[in-house]
Parts: structure tokens; sequence; C-alpha cells
């Protein structure tokens, strides 16, 4: 991939070093007695407030957003995942430990590496490090 800004954010989600909320959850300081755990972990996207209202119930859990929710069921990012290519939307549909190596496939790499920017873009509008800080000289 010759693009830094893709190169980046394919390091960042195959290191889970990204800022989806399954990972900083864990880490996160925030949240109170009376919100679980879990609901650092929540898909921002996926649980609204009046979700947040039911976290004491022992029977309700929020979605997480990890990096599976993220690539494949989250529905903010419906329409980017429509636009991908029949052989990389099938490899990421699946989602089968065996088939992801099919994602890292040299053929398979660049359109799923426009695919995971795009998604990080969206996600994180505001967040300067999955901006480019320097020019690319070549448009892949």
């Amino acid at each position: 991939i010759r693009e830094y800004e893709r190169r980046k954010c394919m390091a960042k989600l195959r290191a889970s070093n990204h800022r989806l909320c399954g990972e900083t959850g864990r880490y996160s300081s925030q949240g109170t007695d009376t919100q679980p755990k879990a609901w650092r972990k929540a898909c921002k996207a996926c649980s609204d407030n009046d979700a947040e209202g039911l976290a004491c119930l022992p029977f309700f859990d929020p979605i997480i957003e990890d990096e599976q929710h993220f690539l494949v069921t989250c529905p903010l990012y419906n329409t980017p995942r429509l636009a991908l290519q029949e052989h990389v939307k099938s490899a990421l549909l699946s989602w089968e430990p065996l088939r992801l190596k099919e994602l890292f496939d040299k053929d398979v790499m660049v359109p799923f590496s426009r695919y995971v920017h795009g998604l990080m873009v969206i996600r994180f509008p505001e967040d300067p490090p999955y901006i480019n800080i320097h020019k690319s000289k070549t448009n892949t």
C-alpha cells in the first residue's frame, strides 16, 4: 500500500491500536457506578441514550464496537460496505479466521485498505492521527 494514511489505518487495525470504543473502553476511567463497564465499549452509532437506561437490566448488553462490528455489521457504514468489490466483500462478510487472511492478499489489500481508511474518516472526522500530515507523492 503506497498511501501513508491507508497504511497507517491498516497497521492500527491489525495491532488493535485504534480508537474504537471496544478498545478504548477497556482503559477508560470514565463511567460511574451506575454505568457498567460494557457501556464504555458500546458503539456510539448503535447505542443511543434510551438504550443506556436499560443498562441496569441484567440481560441487556450493549453492542460493542469491536473490529468485527466496525467492519462488518455497523449500519453506519452500510453505504461504503455496499460499494466494496465482490471478492473483498465475500472475504469480509464471511468473518472466518481462515478467510480473513484473504483480506491481506495482494489483490485484495488495496481495496480493503481504501475501505478501512474510509470508515476511519467517517468514524473519526476530528481525529488528526488518521489525517495525513505528509503529502503523498503517489495517488493509489
